[in-house]
């Protein structure tokens, strides 16, 4: 018969709970830990690759007004050249007040010629009246130096006449006085003879007066004929009569250019050479100011913007050049670093780990090689 021994008693049910999470402990320390190995490598960058941007010259075209959107002229991922035409509005109000501005400048610019024409008719019929009535003062002044030529010539002749009777007047008183004082002529004779005579004297001296008057008007007449000279024709006022439809010219062709620079404007043009990277509006939709139409990218690659943590900040040397690796990890090529921030700087959200925790770091800048794209996302290693 065998020996009774005394049997063990069983662990209750949290002794060997306890016993399974001591076993399972380590382990799950070692999982932790190896995760957190990974979590941190992807929470700190490496210093061997740093996380980059290429980009390059890009344009958003936007609405330059309130308008309905006409044709859209681009497809997307279209190249287009700078300057071409991109997008179109409705001008057709634009267009018509235009035509009416286009209308009106051109009816004052005829009656501005018009009037121009007018006026020199006048100042051409006012110049032949000016020297019509010039050359009939001037016939009226050698009339007037004529006549007073033909009167002191009259004058003249009954002076030198009246002199003539005068002196046959005084040989016959001297004859008839001696034949009076010998009795042979009666003396009432002698007396008419004296009369003619004295009435002789008086009519030289009046003609002798009056032949001195023809010479001054005869002078005078002359010198007011070598002072004359034809009036000088009036111009009429030209300035004056087209100044408001000079005014009204020069309003009507600013209006003119503002809408001209409005059609213009309606007309949208690509600023740069590129492709079409994205469309934001249609044809047919109505646009409000400022909306987004169009964006276009420029294919080459202008620079590339890294961003590079604090610890890793003082092992980054401006004159030196970093590996360049696409996001396939081929190498696109070597760099050299152009610029460095000198203060952190908020990196792109789609650089984020967490998008919703910012990230922050010091950005550098490097030439692009070429053989990258516009807005890939590359990474870069400092060369040894």
């Amino acid at each position: 018969m065998a020996a009774w021994q005394p049997s063990r008693p069983r662990p209750s049910a949290i002794a060997r709970s306890r016993h399974r999470l001591g076993k399972a402990v380590p382990l799950v320390v070692w999982c932790g830990a190896v995760l957190g190995l990974f979590k941190l490598a992807e929470i700190a960058p490496s210093a061997h690759r740093l996380q980059g941007l290429v980009e390059t010259q890009e344009s958003i075209l936007l609405a330059p007004v309130d308008g309905r959107l006409l044709s859209v002229a681009v497809q997307l991922h279209q190249v287009v050249e700078a300057g071409a035409v991109v997008a179109r509005f409705d001008d057709r109000e634009v267009r018509l007040r235009l035509a009416q501005t286009t209308f009106e400048v051109e009816r004052l610019r005829a009656d501005m010629t018009q009037v121009q024409a007018d006026l020199e008719r006048d100042a051409r019929t006012l110049a032949s009246e000016q020297q019509l009535d010039a050359a009939v003062e001037h016939r009226r002044l050698v009339s007037a130096i004529e006549s007073a030529q033909l009167a002191a010539l009259a004058t003249r002749t009954d002076l030198e006449e009246t002199r003539i009777r005068l002196q046959g007047a005084e040989i016959e008183t001297e004859r008839l006085t001696k034949l009076v004082a010998q009795g042979v002529t009666p003396e009432p004779e002698l007396v008419a003879v004296r009369t003619e005579r004295d009435a002789l004297h008086k009519r030289l001296a009046e003609l002798m007066t009056l032949y001195d008057e023809n010479r001054v008007v005869v002078a005078t007449s002359k010198q007011r004929l070598e002072e004359f000279r034809p009036a000088r024709p009036i111009d009429p006022v030209a300035e004056t009569a087209l100044a408001p439809l000079r005014w009204q010219c020069k309003q009507q062709e600013a209006e003119l250019e503002c809408l001209a620079l409005a059609a213009e404007a309606l007309l949208v043009k690509a600023p740069i050479g590129g492709h079409v990277a994205a469309i934001a509006a249609m044809a047919g939709e109505w646009a409000p100011a400022g909306r987004e139409l169009l964006r276009i990218v420029d294919p080459t690659p202008r620079r590339i913007r890294a961003w590079v943590p604090d610890t890793m900040r003082e092992r980054l040397d401006p004159a030196r050049a970093m590996h360049v690796h696409r996001a396939d990890a081929s190498l696109a090529g070597s760099a050299s670093v152009l610029s460095i921030s000198p203060t952190a700087v908020r990196l792109p959200e789609r650089l984020w780990r967490d998008p919703q925790r910012e990230e922050w770091g010091f950005e550098i800048v490097l030439a692009a090689t070429g053989a990258e794209r516009p807005g890939e996302h590359v990474q870069l290693a400092p060369q040894r």
